[in-house]
C-alpha cells in the first residue's frame, strides 16, 4: 500500500497543469468556475484531481458500481475517490455522481466533451464541459533607475576686520496687566583680529532622469513529447522531439519535431471525403490549422502512422497505431513521453551537416553502413546547388540535373562514393552513366530533401527506401538571469573644521542599489 500512494504522486516533469471547468447546468453551477489539480494517480494509472476551494473530484473509474459489468468512465463527484480500488472507486456500490463522460481514454479528461449531467431532472442532461489548461502567467516589473550629476562650485573670498565697539542703549517700557517692565540693553564691544577666511562650499546639483521600464514576461507551459517504438522502416522516427506549435481549427494541439520537418496533428477526416474516421497522425507535410479535414490537404490519406481517436486532448502517451512499415500497416505500440526540462531553441543556430537516417537492416543490408552517417557541407557546384561529403567515408550528397550527360534525364540528389565535379552542368561524376548508391528525383536545387522517398542501390536491385537528413543543431540556447546593480551617490557639503555628515549611520557617500 505504501508503494502504490507514492506511486500515485504526480511524477516529475509530468504535464498535467491545472484545469478550469465550465458549461455546468445551474442545479451544479456551484461547479463552474472552479480550478481541478492533478492529486496523482489511482490504482489505474488515470490521474485524479480534486477542486482547490471545494471537495469536489475529477476521476476515472471502470466500473462505478462495482459489479463488473459497467461503463468506463470519467466522473465529477463529491466523493474523494479511493486510490487503492480498481473500480467504485467512492465505495457507494452504485453510480451517484454529478457527471460522467464515457471514454475508454484514461490519460486525461477530455478538454472539450458532451458530459451526461444531474440537473434535478429525472433524466441526466447532456452539457458541454470544457476542463481548460490553466498554463499561463503574466508578471510585470517596473524599474526606476535615477541618474545623478554632481556639479561642485568653489566660493573664495577673503575678508579683513578691524576692532569695532558698538554701544547700543535702548529702553523699552511695556505694562500689562499693571506690571511694569523696563529692559535695558548692554553695551557689547566687539573685537577682532585681522584674518584672511577662505571656505569652499560644495554645491551639489540634481538632474534627475527617470526611466520606468515595464517588462512583462509570459510563461507557457508547453507539451513536448518524444517518440519511440516505431518499426525499424520508419527508424528515423524514433527519439524525435515533438513541441506544441499551437492549435488548429479543432481545438486539438499539433506538433512538430524540433529535429526535423515531421510533425504531428488531430485530423476529422484525412483525405476531406466526408466519411473518414477521426486520428491523430504522424505526417511529414506540415498541417494547415485554420483547417479540421485533410489538414495536410492532400486530398488522401498519405502519412507515416496513425491513431484512430475521438480524443482532441492529445495523442495517447502509450498506444497502438498503425505504422506503414514498408510493405503493410502494422499495429505497433508507440510511446510518447513527455519531456521535462526542455530548452526551447529559439533563435538556435543549425549547422550546415546533416545526418542520414533510414532503415537498411530489414531492405538493405549491403548499405547498412550509411546509416547516421554525418555529411558536412563542402560549398556548392557550378550549378550553385551545396554537396555535402561524410564525415567518415567517400561519400557524397550532391544536386545532378542530368546524371548521364544526357539533357533529357530527371534531376535528382544523388548519394555516391565518387566525388562531384565543381565545374559541371551535369553528369557530376563524370561517369557517362546514372551509376551511385542512391537517388532521390527533386526540382529543388536548394537543398537535399528532409524526408523522401530515395531509390537505392541494394546489391544490384533497387529498391525503394524512406530515408530523413535531420539537420543538427551547433549550440544549446540557456537562459541566464543578470542582476544588474544601479548605484547613486549623493555629495555632502562639509564645512572646513566639521565632520562628515552622517546618513544612515555610516560616513559618506551613500549607495543604493537596485537589482533589475
Amino acid at each position: 500500500l505504501a508503494a502504490l500512494l507514492l506511486a500515485s504522486s504526480p511524477a516529475v516533469g509530468e504535464y498535467f497543469p491545472d484545469l478550469l471547468l465550465n458549461g455546468a447546468c445551474d442545479a451544479a453551477g456551484f461547479l463552474n468556475g472552479l480550478r481541478f489539480e492533478m492529486k496523482g494517480r489511482t490504482y489505474t494509472g488515470a490521474p485524479y484531481y480534486k477542486a482547490t476551494t471545494r471537495n469536489e473530484y475529477i476521476y476515472w473509474d471502470p466500473d462505478c458500481g462495482g459489479g463488473g459489468d459497467g461503463q468506463q468512465r470519467w466522473i465529477i463527484d463529491d466523493s474523494e475517490p479511493d486510490i487503492t480500488k480498481l473500480r467504485d472507486l467512492d465505495g457507494d456500490g452504485q453510480c451517484n455522481y454529478y457527471a460522467r463522460f464515457d471514454s475508454l481514454d484514461k490519460s486525461k479528461p477530455p478538454a472539450t466533451a458532451f458530459w451526461k449531467m444531474n440537473c434535478g431532472g429525472a433524466k441526466a442532461e447532456s452539457r458541454l464541459i470544457t476542463l481548460a489548461d490553466i498554463t499561463t502567467t503574466l508578471t510585470t516589473t517596473t524599474v526606476t533607475t535615477t541618474t545623478t550629476t554632481a556639479t561642485t562650485t568653489t566660493i573664495s573670498s577673503t575678508s579683513t576686520s578691524s576692532t569695532t565697539t558698538k554701544t547700543s542703549t535702548s529702553t523699552t517700557s511695556t505694562t500689562k496687566s499693571s506690571t511694569t517692565s523696563t529692559a535695558t540693553s548692554t553695551t557689547t564691544t566687539f573685537t577682532g583680529t585681522s584674518s584672511t577666511i577662505s571656505s569652499t562650499t560644495s554645491t551639489t546639483s540634481y538632474t534627475g532622469t527617470s526611466t520606468t521600464r515595464t517588462t512583462s514576461t509570459t510563461t507557457t507551459t508547453l507539451v513536448v513529447l518524444r517518440l519511440t517504438g516505431v518499426c525499424p522502416y520508419k527508424e528515423f522516427l524514433n527519439g524525435l522531439t515533438f513541441v506544441e506549435e499551437g492549435y488548429s481549427a479543432s481545438g486539438a494541439r499539433y506538433f512538430k519535431a524540433a529535429e526535423a520537418e515531421q510533425y504531428m496533428y488531430y485530423d476529422y477526416d484525412c483525405n476531406g471525403g466526408g466519411n473518414g474516421k477521426k486520428r491523430w497522425i504522424i505526417d511529414d507535410s506540415s498541417p494547415d490549422p485554420s483547417r479540421t479535414e485533410d489538414l495536410d490537404q492532400d486530398g488522401a490519406c498519405n502519412y507515416h502512422a496513425r491513431h484512430d481517436s475521438e480524443d482532441i486532448y492529445g495523442p495517447p502517451r502509450a498506444d497502438v497505431w498503425q505504422v506503414w512499415c514498408g510493405v503493410e500497416w502494422v499495429d505497433t505500440i508507440l510511446h510518447l513521453d513527455l519531456v521535462s526540462n526542455y530548452t526551447f531553441d529559439d533563435g538556435l543556430d543549425f549547422s550546415n551537416t546533416l545526418k542520414l537516417r533510414g532503415y537498411f537492416k530489414g531492405s538493405c543490408q549491403q548499405k547498412e553502413n550509411m546509416n547516421n552517417l554525418q555529411f558536412e557541407y563542402q560549398g556548392v557546384t557550378a550549378s550553385g546547388s551545396p554537396y555535402y561529403k561524410s564525415v567518415t567515408s567517400d561519400e557524397y550528397i550532391y544536386y545532378d540535373p542530368h546524371c548521364s550527360g544526357n539533357v533529357s534525364g530527371s534531376a535528382r540528389w544523388v548519394l555516391d562514393s565518387d566525388a562531384p565535379s565543381l565545374t559541371a552542368l551535369s553528369d557530376l561524376d563524370g561517369d557517362g552513366n546514372c551509376s551511385y548508391d542512391g537517388r532521390a528525383k527533386s526540382l529543388d536545387t536548394s537543398a537535399p530533401p528532409k524526408g523522401s522517398m530515395w531509390k537505392m542501390d541494394c546489391g544490384g536491385v533497387w529498391k525503394d527506401m524512406w530515408l530523413a537528413l535531420v539537420r543538427l543543431p551547433t549550440t544549446t540556447t540557456s537562459v541566464t538571469a543578470t542582476s544588474t546593480t544601479v548605484t547613486t551617490t549623493k555629495a555632502t557639503t562639509t564645512a572646513p573644521g566639521k565632520a562628515p555628515v552622517m546618513r544612515n549611520g555610516a560616513a559618506g557617500p551613500q549607495h543604493h542599489l537596485a537589482f533589475l
